[in-house]
């Protein structure tokens, strides 16, 4: 396991040594990880905003599956196109997608 040093100021660290019973290190740790997850889900929409053509002030509500299910198709396409598995459209292919649809 990783070691971290924490600079705090006196006044916190002398709260915190009169709760002993508390774990400082285990508070930290999920501290740290609730901030990674909501680094995570806002970077998620910060991914839809950039290809989305729905204005940011636009409050209808997304379910978190459906946004999270779009990004993933996204970031598949993407993949297989960079590794070649997947071929663009050229502008006539993709306008018969679109009358077919």
């Amino acid at each position: 396991m990783g070691t971290i040093t924490l600079s705090l100021p006196d006044e916190l660290k002398i709260k915190m040594g009169k709760l002993d019973w508390i774990n400082w290190s285990s508070v930290a740790r999920h501290a740290f990880s609730r901030t990674l997850n909501d680094a995570k889900e806002l970077e998620l929409i910060r991914k839809v905003k950039e290809i989305s053509e729905i204005s940011e002030y636009d409050n209808r509500e997304v379910k978190e599956s459906v946004f999270k299910e779009f990004v993933e198709s996204v970031e598949k396409t993407s993949k297989n196109l960079k590794s070649g598995k997947l071929k663009p459209m050229t502008l006539d292919e993709f306008n018969k997608w679109c009358d077919s649809i």
